[in-house]
């Protein structure tokens, strides 16, 4: 494979003019400090690349592909950019990061066949809209971040939380793929990878689809895929429950998942919950009620609903080690009271506690996420996906290495969350998440929300803690890679190629020659 170097500035000017050509000068994005914030994300920053490209099409995309490949420039596909696992940071100068801005329709939405066409750089919330007019949605129907993170982002890195306690993680609901070769070439998956065939079925021969859910974009560039989708829920509730312990309310995530009871359902560390709600503040309370009344279907229920959380307000907080939230669809009265009723039987040693976090989630699915801790700290998550067998072991020797690190933490003042969610047909997912005083990046400054204006305070360079959170952030990874963990959003934050073991590390590496023959697909994605 010929690697990517980094390029006179003489050349370098001649390589941009040539992708103008190719593309247009709307597609070329050269100014340095576009190119600083195309090259970041939440932790992470790569080399300045030679330019952004946005296609505007698939045949432009495979252009700038075959051009890339003649030249030994590496493509880094860029979606949201709401990741943080170096996922598609360039490696060097002699690279471009690809936005798909500009590919972002929807195809086509077939009802009939329960499926939706859409283009990579659609964003999940945007999607969702669309479908809503139909009175339809994707089974998996995003990330939380999903007002920003895109259809593109979401299938190359994995992706979770609405629909996956019931369809599971993302690439569960694709039906096809289009892709773009690291040569430039354009392929189809699934039936629509045959002359007169539609893409309504991923499961004809061999699963290719399969090959590029979760790649990191290392074994192909997506331009467009094909998706599930069903008629929306007639109903939406929730249920909401504290613990003191952790093992009862790992038994319960399990539990809830195995019978598919809850469409999400997620549970996190109560002290950092309650940091995290922050100050009242009466306006944002009363449209958050609002939209949570809507939820309920009647203007009875919406005022019982606005009622009860007005009343507990932020105190569900209170006096808890872990509180557990499930999401709970049915398409009768009678549904939902058998489903409510079955995850209140399985809540041993909780307690029930009002319901505003299900509620307030599934009222507005796609909000503005802060990209920093409301009080202007840095935030990083990370995770492990862990078998029920094991996440107690797991979880105890996490327990134990927060201990031994205790003093560093607070002589850096490092503070680490915790965050769980269910996973159909998987297990659960366990998100450390750090927090710790530091000076902003260009990515912070530019997508903290403004509701965080006069909130977020700004902290000076904090270098030692930083080294801090890098050096624990392996340190957990391999401890979670000790009890058999995997990940979604692998990048190249996460072991995965190095894991692999003889014919499969070999089939891999196969694969990413004969999709990508010169390396130039996100180099170090994946390990490759």
């Amino acid at each position: 494979m010929n690697a990517p170097m980094n390029p006179s500035e003489t050349l370098a000017t001649d390589l941009v003019s040539a992708l103008t050509e190719l593309v247009g000068s709307e597609a070329v994005e050269t100014r340095e400090e576009e190119l600083r914030f195309a090259s970041q994300d939440l932790f992470f920053e790569g080399a300045l690349p030679l330019a952004v490209v946005s296609p505007g099409s698939t045949q432009d995309a495979a252009k700038v592909a075959k051009w890339c490949n003649e030249n030994s420039i590496a493509i880094c596909p860029r979606g949201g950019g709401m990741s943080y696992t170096d996922a598609f940071q360039p490696r060097a100068t002699s690279s471009i990061i690809l936005d798909f801005s500009r590919l972002s329709a929807i195809r086509s939405i077939n009802a009939q066949d329960g499926e939706v066409t859409v283009e990579a750089g659609c964003t999940w919330a945007a999607l969702d809209e669309a479908l809503a007019k139909h009175g339809m949605r994707a089974r998996f129907w995003g990330p939380m971040s999903g007002g920003t993170a895109t259809i593109g982002g979401g299938l190359s890195q994995g992706s979770v939380t609405f629909g996956s306690g019931v369809a599971g993680a993302s690439a569960n609901t694709v039906k096809s793929f289009e892709i773009v070769t690291g040569a430039g070439e354009v392929l189809h998956t699934g039936s629509d990878g045959s002359a007169g065939t539609t893409p309504f079925n991923r499961n004809f021969g061999p699963d290719l689809t399969g090959i590029f859910a979760n790649d990191a974009g290392a074994l192909g560039i997506k331009t467009a895929a094909t998706l599930e989708i069903e008629p929306r829920p007639a109903l939406v509730n929730g249920l909401s429950f504290a613990f003191n312990d952790f093992e009862p309310m790992a038994d319960m995530l399990r539990e809830v998942r195995l019978q598919r009871l809850a469409s999400e359902f997620l549970a996190m560390d109560a002290d950092v919950a309650r940091q995290n709600a922050g100050p009242p503040n009466l306006v944002e309370d009363v449209k958050a009620m609002w939209r949570i009344g809507l939820a309920a279907g009647s203007v009875i229920g919406a005022v019982g609903r606005m009622a009860r959380v007005a009343m507990a307000g932020r105190r569900f907080l209170d006096g808890a080690a872990y509180t557990a939230h499930f999401m709970v669809e049915a398409r009768d009265k009678d549904e939902m009271r058998s489903r409510l009723n079955a995850i209140k039987a399985l809540a041993k040693g909780g307690k029930e506690i009002v319901n505003t976090v299900p509620l307030a989630t599934r009222s507005a699915p796609f909000p503005e996420l802060p990209v920093t801790h409301p009080d202007g700290r840095r935030l990083l998550p990370i995770h492990g996906v862990i078998a029920d067998s094991r996440i107690k072991a797991f979880h105890e020797d996490y327990v134990a290495l927060k201990k031994r690190r205790q003093a560093q933490l607070a002589q850096h003042q490092v503070t680490i969350a915790e965050f769980f969610a269910g996973i159909a047909g998987i297990g659960t997912l366990y998100e450390p998440v750090f927090y710790w005083p530091d000076s902003q990046m260009l990515y912070h400054e530019r997508r903290t929300p403004a509701y965080l204006d006069g909130v977020a305070q700004e902290y000076p360079d904090n270098p030692e803690g930083r080294a801090l959170v890098r050096e624990l952030v392996q340190e957990i990874v391999a401890l979670m890679r000790e009890h058999g963990s995997t990940h979604f959003q692998l990048g190249r934050l996460y072991p995965y190629a190095s894991t692999r073991e003889g014919e499969a590390d070999a089939l891999l590496r196969d694969l990413k020659h004969r999709l990508d023959p010169n390396g130039i697909l996100n180099p170090g994605a994946l390990g490759l």
